[in-house]
C-alpha cells in the first residue's frame, strides 16, 4: 500500500516537472533519440527534426527526415522528408491541473487514432498519416510533408474567368473529400484555410489538389486544446451551433465551415466581414451581438452566371440554424459533381475534375 502511494506521489511529480509550455527542437530530438520505435522485422523507425513549422496552440509542428533503418547492416530504407507534430506535454497551472493535462494527451491520442482510420479508407483528398507513437512523455504523429502552402495565402480578389474555373474544380474534389470523411462519420469541426493546404508539387499525384489536414478536433469529446484565440472554436469559420451546442455535433458544422471558404476562395472577401472586429470587441468571445450578426449579417457578392447555382448554395450552406442548413443544402458528393459538370461544360478539365468523373464511373460500374 505504502508502496503504491509512494509511486503514485513521484509520478505526479515527475508529471509536474515535466510540464513546460516550450520545448527546444534538440530536447524533442534528445527524446526520440532515446525512444527509437521498434518494427516487427527488428528494424528501428528514425526521425530527425530539421526545423520548425508552427509553435503555438497545444501542439509543435517540425519538418523532419524519416527513415528505417536495418540494425545490422545500418543501411536506410525508405528515406523520405516528413512533418511532425507533437503534443506539448503542458497545461496552464489551476484546478485538476493533472486532469487537464491527461484529457489533453487522450485527445491527440483520439487523433492519431482518427488518422488511422482515414489512411485505412484510402480517401485520397486528406494529408496522410504514418501514424503515431511516444518518444518519453510527448505523444507524436508523422504526417506527410506537402509543398504547397494553406489556402488562406492563396485568397484575393479580382480573379479572371480562368482563375474561377480552375478554383471551381478545386472547390467540387474538397467537396467530395469532405462528402467521403463524412461516408464514414469522421466530422472534422475544424474547417479552415489554415487547415486546407494547396499541394504545389509537380512530383505529387495531388499536385493543385487542395488537401485537408489536422483532425484535432474529428470526434474528439471533452477537447481540452485551445485555438490562438484562446476559446475550443475558431471564431468566424466555427458553425453557431458550436458556440451554443459544444457536443453532439453533426456533419452540419462542416457544411457551414465549407460555405465560408467557397465565398473568400473565389471573391477574396469575407461572407461576414465584421465578425472578427465583433468577436475582439467582445473580448475574444463568441457573444449573443456575435451570433446575431452571423444570423442576419451575410453578404454574398459572388456572382456567376456559369455557375447559376452556387451563389444560392453559399447562402444555404452558412444558414445559421443547422436543421434549416442541411434540409436547404444539396449533399456534398451532389455538390461536387454539379460543379464539376459545369466546370466540364466550359470546356475546361483538370486532375480535379478528371477525378471526380473517374470515380464517378467507378460508382456507376
Amino acid at each position: 500500500m505504502l508502496r503504491n502511494v509512494l509511486a503514485e506521489s513521484l509520478d505526479r511529480l515527475a508529471r509536474k516537472l515535466a510540464m513546460r509550455p516550450h520545448y527546444t527542437m534538440e530536447e524533442y530530438q534528445r527524446w526520440f533519440d532515446q525512444n527509437p520505435k521498434f518494427m516487427h522485422n527488428g528494424a528501428i523507425q528514425q526521425i530527425e527534426l530539421t526545423a520548425p513549422l508552427a509553435l503555438e496552440g497545444t501542439n509543435n509542428l517540425y519538418r523532419a527526415n524519416y527513415w528505417i533503418e536495418q540494425p545490422k547492416t545500418g543501411r536506410k530504407t525508405a528515406e523520405q522528408e516528413i512533418v511532425v507534430k507533437i503534443c506539448k506535454y503542458w497545461v496552464p497551472p489551476g484546478k485538476n491541473r493533472i486532469h487537464r493535462l491527461n484529457m489533453t494527451l487522450s485527445a491527440f491520442q483520439d487523433e492519431i487514432r482518427i488518422n488511422n482510420l482515414i489512411r485505412a479508407t484510402n480517401i485520397e483528398g486528406v494529408v496522410q498519416s504514418m501514424g503515431g507513437g511516444i518518444a518519453g512523455r510527448h505523444p507524436y504523429l508523422k504526417m506527410e510533408f506537402i509543398k504547397g502552402c494553406s489556402l488562406d495565402k492563396t485568397f484575393h480578389e479580382g480573379l479572371s474567368d480562368d482563375d474561377i474555373l480552375h478554383r471551381v474544380s478545386q472547390l467540387a474534389y474538397l467537396a467530395n473529400t469532405i462528402s467521403q470523411l463524412h461516408y464514414y462519420q469522421v466530422v472534422h469541426k475544424d474547417l479552415k484555410p489554415k487547415n486546407l493546404l494547396l499541394c504545389q508539387n509537380p512530383e505529387h499525384k495531388n499536385n493543385h489538389k487542395i488537401l485537408i489536414c489536422d483532425f484535432g478536433y474529428a470526434q474528439a469529446k471533452m477537447r481540452e486544446t485551445i485555438t490562438e484565440y484562446g476559446g475550443q472554436i475558431t471564431p468566424y469559420y466555427s458553425a453557431p451551433e458550436q458556440a451554443i451546442m459544444g457536443e453532439n455535433l453533426s456533419a452540419s458544422v462542416d457544411y457551414f465551415s465549407f460555405g465560408m471558404i467557397i465565398h473568400e476562395y473565389l471573391t477574396g472577401k469575407k461572407l461576414f466581414p465584421k465578425a472578427m472586429d465583433i468577436f475582439m470587441e467582445d473580448g475574444y468571445r463568441v457573444t449573443d451581438r456575435y451570433l446575431e450578426y452571423i444570423r442576419r449579417g451575410r453578404e454574398n457578392v459572388f456572382h456567376d452566371s456559369r455557375f447559376p447555382h452556387l451563389s444560392q448554395w453559399i447562402d444555404s450552406l452558412t444558414m445559421f440554424d443547422s436543421f434549416e442548413r442541411m434540409q436547404n443544402s444539396p449533399n456534398l458528393f451532389d455538390i461536387a459533381h454539379k460543379l464539376r459538370e459545369q466546370v466540364n461544360a466550359q470546356g475546361y478539365r483538370d486532375v480535379n475534375t478528371d477525378f471526380l468523373w473517374n470515380q464517378l464511373r467507378e460508382y456507376n460500374h
